[in-house]
């Protein structure tokens, strides 16, 4: 056997074990459908039956029965917003979950008042194990219909600049908001109830915003009522929609970026004019190196 056909036959080894490896191997990164750990979505998209997109140009053009999540870790452009705004003035429904990132720019360009505080909400009192774990008992009384009584943060901001009609859960009395980020009540700190959840009308659709994206990862989605949470959030316990994740700002490691690009070209050689121009290299390259 010839010396270049060895090194062709390693060359083609050494990439099909590379790309196994990325497939199979799971993502550790926070948010992540691939991410099967405490800190990943793949159950929240399992019992939502939710998929992940992009770019916002994936978005559906007739979004009435349509949820798109979106956690903005990365800051959007002024194009992918207007996409957005589109999307709920035709009907969407928006939800934004953020609690350090850039959930403020989002709301600025909707062009409504309400924001992210963008510091820690602390509750030594009604809380899970610790104080970064703050348990939510106050909720409207259109949520309480819903079945929902507790649901629980982990690491979480609040929400200022709302009207209180809009406003749909709160803190706890003995929650705070750790201005110095020292974890403890200091002189002068805002005390609460706070806002953690508001909805509102926006176009023809909705927009709904949650302090904590937390409630949607692994080791979170199911704790207290999180699960009913996000059914009402979504009108999923109402009627079954199509949910959306915006997975294009969300921080990515290297190997998120390359199951990405993966699946990007697993979809792109699916369609039957590349499977069939992949085929006629197959016989090209076999027919080359037997006849």
């Amino acid at each position: 056997m010839r010396l270049s056909s060895i090194l062709f036959a390693v060359v083609v080894l050494v990439l099909a074990i590379s790309l196994l490896c990325i497939w199979f191997y799971p993502s550790v990164q926070d948010f992540m459908a691939s991410n099967t750990m405490w800190n990943g979505i793949r159950d929240f998209c399992d019992k939502f039956n939710a998929y992940n997109i992009d770019s916002l140009n994936a978005l559906p053009a007739l979004p009435e029965n349509t949820a798109l999540l979106a956690i903005p870790y990365l800051e959007y452009s002024n194009g992918e917003l207007s996409k957005m705004k589109q999307f709920v003035d035709d009907g969407g429904t928006l939800l934004l979950m953020d609690d350090y990132g850039y959930g403020n720019s989002v709301l600025a360009y909707l062009g409504v008042s309400a924001r992210f505080t963008n510091k820690p909400l602390l509750d030594p009192l009604f809380c899970n194990k610790n104080q970064w774990m703050p348990r939510i008992t106050d909720f409207a009384s259109e949520v309480k219909e819903s079945g929902i009584n507790v649901m629980m943060l982990n690491h979480a901001t609040t929400l200022i600049n709302l009207e209180e009609m809009q406003v749909i859960a709160w803190s706890s009395k003995a929650s705070f908001l750790d201005m110095d980020e020292n974890e403890s009540l200091s002189q002068d700190e805002p005390q609460g109830p706070f806002p953690v959840a508001a909805k509102f009308r926006f176009g023809k659709g909705r927009v709904t915003i949650v302090a904590d994206p937390s409630i949607i990862i692994g080791s979170m989605v199911s704790r207290d009522d999180n699960y009913r949470f996000i059914e009402y959030l979504t009108g999923y316990n109402v009627q079954p929609k199509e949910i959306i994740i915006d997975r294009s700002h969300l921080s990515k490691t290297p190997l998120d970026l390359s199951k990405t690009r993966l699946i990007s070209a697993r979809q792109v050689i699916s369609s039957p004019y590349a499977l069939l121009g992949i085929i006629a290299l197959i016989f090209l390259v076999v027919s080359r190196y037997t006849l």
